[in-house]
């Protein structure tokens, strides 16, 4: 049984698993969900249905809005130094004969961060 969609308001434990029964496992399969589809399962009436569905979509508005954030703060520390704000340089840098690791290094003050 997958635990993702227990994080959807309104999914219980047992709730999950008629869900997981029914062949749906995802919260996007539960968002893209009409009601009456959902009102089948045992114990999920139109009502519940359209609150579970409100719940889901929530639920990745949320976490899209994050994801953009994160991306946002992982774009902006590529441009620039987090330790003096000047300009950062892409570097390979060899650990041995055979492992290299890319990071960013600091045009001014030399600070490595990890790629």
């Amino acid at each position: 049984m997958s635990k993702e969609i227990s994080r959807v308001k309104g999914i219980g434990p047992k709730s999950a698993e008629r869900f997981h029964k029914a062949g749906i496992k995802t919260i996007e399969e539960i968002a893209n969900s009409k009601p009456e589809e959902l009102a089948w399962i045992k114990g999920i009436g139109i009502i519940s249905a359209n609150k579970i569905i409100d719940n889901a979509k929530e639920i990745l508005r949320v976490e899209d809005g994050i994801q953009k954030v994160l991306n946002s703060i992982r774009e902006n520390f590529t441009k620039t130094c987090p330790k003096c704000g000047s300009s950062l340089k892409e570097k390979l840098i060899i650990l041995g004969t055979d492992r290299r690791l890319r990071a960013y290094q600091c045009t001014v003050c030399k600070f490595y961060m990890p790629k």
